[in-house]
């Protein structure tokens, strides 16, 4: 959904999938010698929440590959959670679209989004979207999210306090722009 501010620029916002389907938000943090944080939540087409995730690694990615492995983190969350029908969306336009034209490289990068495409056996249907980081705010924040500690966090049915208003905001918007 989108809207304009006062100033011309254009606002997007977070928009809830069709019915049948769940929408998995990804986003990925690097974090320099702190290695790199990934970001998931996963709603249904009213907005609610299903899950939502943060893991935290050692491990030292560039930016890209940190956001295919947040797909990857993501993905295998819906999976473990028998969701048949899910709309993938990620800030990273380059991952977007290596997905979607299945054009992968012969690199680590390449490696991810193989791991990425396998998983899509395991769903009735996966589309893969772009969306610009203003309605990819809940995942970000995870991805952002203290303390920092080197584990997987899970939510089921709810956020931590600091994301759970950005998914009021998100409902709240989607509710008065219909």
């Amino acid at each position: 959904m989108k809207q304009r501010r006062s100033s011309g620029l254009e606002v997007v916002q977070w928009k809830p999938p069709r019915v049948g389907f769940s929408k998995l938000n990804i986003d990925a943090a690097v974090l320099g010698p702190m290695g790199c944080r990934l970001g998931v939540i996963i709603r249904d087409h009213n907005g609610s929440m299903e899950r939502a995730g943060v893991q935290q690694t050692r491990e030292r990615w560039e930016a890209g590959i940190a956001e295919a492995k947040a797909m990857e983190f993501g993905l295998r969350t819906a999976v473990q959670m028998g969701l048949a029908n899910i709309i993938v969306e990620s800030d990273c336009m380059v991952l977007v679209s290596m997905l979607k034209s299945k054009s992968l490289p012969l690199n680590y990068l390449g490696n991810v989004g193989r791991s990425v495409l396998s998983l899509v056996s395991c769903f009735n249907a996966v589309e893969f979207s772009f969306v610009k980081r203003d309605g990819n705010r809940a995942a970000h924040c995870l991805a952002h999210l203290l303390p920092l500690t080197y584990s997987t966090r899970m939510w089921v049915g709810m956020v931590p306090d600091i994301v759970s208003d950005v998914v009021l905001t998100d409902c709240y918007l989607v509710t008065n722009n219909e």
